[in-house]
């Protein structure tokens, strides 16, 4: 059965093989000039608050030019590699065999239905999450020096394409396929259900899940009117104002301006200091004077891996509950 499992997977293998060569090569290129990029700015010495000059000019050429090409192409890549996985390697494999009807000759062979699908799924889902932990590996290595001036990696644009995370979304939607396509028994339908699967529970985790996976911490800072964020005058006069937190590489999730009780700040702008005819500068300083605060809630920079560990575990954890699924589904039915 891995022979077999091998020779009708040895297409897709050669594939991934060779994509993966050529990413390693374009990124380790790339990884070597944002390196030299790093050296030549002077950011080394910048502290670890990353409030520095140095670091800011790194962060602006690494961001124009092949090196800012090559750092979202290695992100869209992790991103792109589990659903293209679930739909190409895991909704054709035993969907494709029982779309033909070629699953009869082998369940009449010695050959049961569980080892059947056990060693397409042991076989087919390991070379999925190596796949995409080495493809990880290389994008991070490359990718370091600007995480590291960036301090995003937490945040849900960088979080899923960075870590041990897309291990657990390449076997999710491995499974995924294959559970698609032992229900639905047809190949395309299976690919394109797979497809819309992944990505509502994906979505759900990003907008819904992360934020629980850990309990917040909340904080409450002074309004600083030197970092606003946001500045909003409605055609009645309210205001509506943020400013940004002081937390080097955290992940806010809550930043709601307060006043000095507690209450949501929600308050008549003066039009002698914040107007369309005055400048903007004027109506922070008078804000500044209302001692208002901001109420934070947020994940620390620290929490990355303990983020990580958990939401890798959970899409293993669905992984697991597929896989339960198609065994006992395929044993409901009749060869």
């Amino acid at each position: 059965m891995i022979w077999l499992t091998w020779r009708q997977f040895r297409i897709q293998a050669i594939v991934a093989a060779v994509t993966l060569a050529v990413a390693a090569v374009a990124l380790a290129l790339n990884g070597r000039m944002l390196a030299q990029l790093y050296t030549d700015s002077g950011a080394a010495a910048c502290p670890a608050t990353g409030r520095c000059a140095a670091l800011a000019n790194f962060l602006a050429d690494a961001r124009s030019g092949p090196t800012a090409v090559l750092f979202i192409l290695g992100a869209a890549l992790l991103y792109l590699v589990p659903p293209l996985i679930g739909v190409f390697w895991g909704a054709p494999l035993v969907a494709r065999e029982l779309e033909a009807g070629t699953h009869r000759l082998v369940w009449n062979q010695s050959v049961t239905r569980d080892r059947w699908l056990g060693v397409k799924l042991a076989v087919l889902g390991a070379a999925s999450m190596a796949f995409a932990g080495l493809l990880s590996v290389v994008v991070w290595w490359s990718s370091s020096k600007m995480d590291g001036a960036a301090l995003d990696r937490i945040t849900p644009l960088m979080f899923g394409a960075r870590g041990i995370v897309p291990i657990g979304y390449a076997a999710f939607a491995f499974v995924l396929g294959v559970a698609a396509g032992i229900l639905l028994r047809r190949t395309v339908p299976a690919m394109a259900a797979t497809l819309a699967a992944y990505a509502g529970v994906t979505g759900a985790m990003v907008l819904w899940g992360r934020g629980h996976l850990l309990p917040a911490k909340h904080l409450s800072v002074a309004f600083d009117s030197d970092n606003p964020t946001s500045l909003h005058i409605g055609s009645n006069g309210r205001i509506d104002v943020e400013s940004r937190p002081n937390l080097p590489g955290a992940w806010i999730v809550g930043n709601q301006t307060v006043t000095p009780s507690g209450q949501p700040f929600a308050g008549q702008a003066d039009p002698q200091v914040c107007g369309p005819a005055v400048a903007p500068q004027k109506c922070m300083d008078w804000l500044a004077t209302l001692n208002l605060q901001q109420s934070l809630t947020y994940q620390p920079a620290s929490r990355f891996w303990a983020l990580q560990w958990a939401e890798t575990g959970v899409f293993l954890a669905l992984a697991a509950l597929l896989v339960g699924f198609g065994f006992w589904w395929l044993r409901r039915r009749s060869a």
